[in-house]
C-alpha cells in the first residue's frame, strides 16, 4: 500500500484525526482568530461556514481517508506534483475572485478584506479547495469500502446543500451584517 500524494500528507491518518484537522484549520482557526485577535465571536450568515465547514467537509475528508487506506495507484496522473500545484493554484484563484467580486459589488470594503479572519479565510479557502479536490480522484477510483464512500458523498452533499441555501434569498446578503455571537444570544424576542 502507498500513501496518496499530497502537499499536506494527512490521508494516512486515522479518520478521526483527519476530521479534527480539517475542522481545526478551517472553522476552528477562523473562530479562534475572531475570538482572540478580533475580540468578536461571531458566526456569519453563511450556512457553508456554520454547517458545511463544521460537518460537511470534515466528514467528507474523514471518509475519504478510509476509502484510500488501501491505495495502490502511485503512477496515476493525480499523484503527480503538477496536478497538486494546479489545484492549489485554482483554489487560491477562486478565493481571490470571490474577494474581488465582493469588493466590486460593494458587498464589503477594503477594511473587511484586511480583517484578520477574512485574510485567513482567503488563504485557507485555497488550501481547503486543494485538499478536497486532491482526495476526490483517488477516492473515486477506489470507492471501497462503499459505506465510507457513501459517507463521503453525504459529507460533500451537506456542503453543497449549504452552498445552494447560501445562494438563495433565504440568506441575508446585505453588506457587513455581523452581530457578535453574544449579541445574538442577548437579543430579546419582539
Amino acid at each position: 500500500m502507498e500513501e496518496v500524494y499530497s502537499f499536506i500528507p494527512i490521508w494516512d491518518w486515522h479518520p478521526a484525526w483527519v476530521y479534527l484537522f480539517v475542522l481545526g484549520i478551517d472553522w476552528g482557526a477562523i473562530m479562534a482568530i475572531r475570538i482572540f485577535i478580533e475580540r468578536k465571536a461571531y458566526l456569519t450568515r453563511w450556512w457553508t461556514f456554520r454547517v458545511g465547514d463544521v460537518i460537511g467537509l470534515p466528514l467528507y475528508a474523514a471518509a475519504a481517508a478510509v476509502v484510500v487506506e488501501d491505495f495502490n495507484h502511485s503512477d496515476a496522473f493525480y499523484q503527480q506534483t503538477w496536478w497538486h500545484a494546479l489545484w492549489l493554484t485554482v483554489g487560491w484563484t477562486i478565493s481571490l475572485a470571490i474577494q474581488a467580486r465582493g469588493l466590486l459589488t460593494g458587498f464589503f470594503d477594503w477594511k473587511t478584506v484586511f480583517n484578520p479572519s477574512e485574510m485567513y479565510h482567503t488563504v485557507i479557502f485555497g488550501v481547503m479547495f486543494y485538499l478536497m479536490v486532491n482526495i476526490a480522484a483517488p477516492a473515486l477510483v477506489d470507492r471501497e469500502p462503499i459505506g465510507a464512500f457513501l459517507l463521503g458523498l453525504i459529507g460533500m452533499g451537506i456542503y453543497v446543500a449549504c452552498y445552494i441555501v447560501d445562494s438563495t434569498n433565504l440568506v441575508d446578503k446585505s453588506p457587513d451584517r455581523r452581530p457578535a455571537f453574544w449579541e445574538v444570544l442577548r437579543r430579546k424576542p419582539s
